[in-house]
Formats: structure tokens, sequence, C-alpha cells
């Protein structure tokens, strides 16, 4: 993997949020719980336990993995090219998509607790609605913010934004998507190269489709 692949995986698994905990909904359901809490009792250096039970799945050959998050409040479907990565924490749920010229890029859906933010409103803000040109995120001290602009494709679900970032010299097209649901404040962070955005911005919307808010 090249120094710019390695690069855009970091960025966007530099940041979780809260305590939720993923769950799933399928068939497969005790079989999992059985899987897990042997994985509890083997040891404690897992984060994301279920996070790390679906790479296990995909490894065998899996494929369309049902993922439910009852506690951040959002459920969707894995396809086996999208390779889930364990994260340290729950709140922090997501993968890779396959390599173009060795860059992967990376989809994460980050779940932030309500009471850490006075609205909605406050939340959009903060990741993103309040900034322009130039502006460093509160989010971060090492990305500048180059373009930011509203999209219409998936205002079924929530509002997003095409943003262009800057870190460290290397620049990034981001799509994110916003989300109220039942428990949580859900930020939908994909992250590309300006390269590989437009080529899998396709693989994106097929897995939002499959997306519901609880």
């Amino acid at each position: 993997m090249r120094k710019t692949s390695r690069i855009l995986i970091i960025i966007v698994f530099a940041f979780i949020g809260n305590n939720s905990f993923g769950q799933t909904d399928s068939t497969q359901v005790e079989k999992r719980a059985q899987k897990l809490d042997s994985l509890k009792a083997e040891n404690g250096r897992h984060g994301n336990l279920v996070a790390y039970l679906y790479e296990l799945e995909q490894i065998s050959g899996i494929d369309n993995i049902k993922h439910t998050d009852s506690t951040s409040g959002y459920s969707l479907v894995i396809p086996l090219w999208w390779k889930i990565r364990e994260t340290p924490n729950a709140s922090l749920f997501g993968g890779t998509f396959p390599a173009i010229n060795e860059v992967e890029n990376a989809l994460l859906f980050k779940a932030f607790g309500k009471s850490e933010y006075e609205s909605f409103k406050d939340f959009k803000k903060w990741v993103i609605a309040d900034y322009k040109m130039g502006d460093m995120p509160k989010w971060s001290n090492s990305h500048k913010i180059l373009l930011k602009k509203e999209l219409d494709e998936f205002k079924n679900i929530g509002k997003s934004y095409k943003v262009q970032l800057m870190r460290n010299g290397y620049l990034y097209d981001c799509c994110y998507i916003i989300i109220e649901t039942s428990n949580s404040y859900l930020w939908i962070d994909f992250t590309a190269t300006k390269e590989t955005y437009d080529l899998n911005f396709a693989k994106l919307k097929e897995i939002i489709a499959d997306y519901k808010t609880l």
C-alpha cells in the first residue's frame, strides 16, 4: 500500500464518537452472539467486536451482511467488497473500498450522542455547515476546508455535502451525509482522493440505498 493510501485510511479513522455499540439482526444472530462471547472471553483487545466478527465473516466469503446498530439508530447492508475494519470504538463503524491504483477509499459511520450538542443544527455546524473556504474545522487541528458544496443525492435521509480538505499537503475529496436518528447524530463520511472520488461515488450510493434510519 502506498503512503497516500495509508494516510487516507488514517485520516478517516482518527475521529470517533461516543459509546454506542453496534448490534446485528439476521438469521445468524445466535451464532454471532456465541462467537462474540467467545471473543470476549478470549481477550480484551477488541474495541469493536462486531466489526471484528464481520471481518472474519468477510474473510470466509459472506456477502450482504445485515448490520443494525440499535443504539445509534441505523441499519445497513454490507457488501463483500466493502471491507469492514475493526475500530477502537463501536461508535465508529466502517471500512474501505477496493483499491484503485493502490488507493483505498474509506466509508465510515460516526455516531455522536445528542447530549453532546445543543441541537441537530449545532451538530451540522460543527461537522461542516458553519465553515467557509480556508477554515480549520473544530474537530481537527490539521485539516483545512478548501471546498464545500451542498448535494441533492441523499436528501431523502439527510443533509449532504461534497467537501475538499487539505491535510499535511495532501488533498482529499469527501462526501458528508449528516443525519439525526432516534438516538444519535450520525456523520456518514466517505473520503477519497480527487482521482478516486467519482469512480467510487456509485459504490457509496449503492450502500446508502440499503441504509435505514431507525
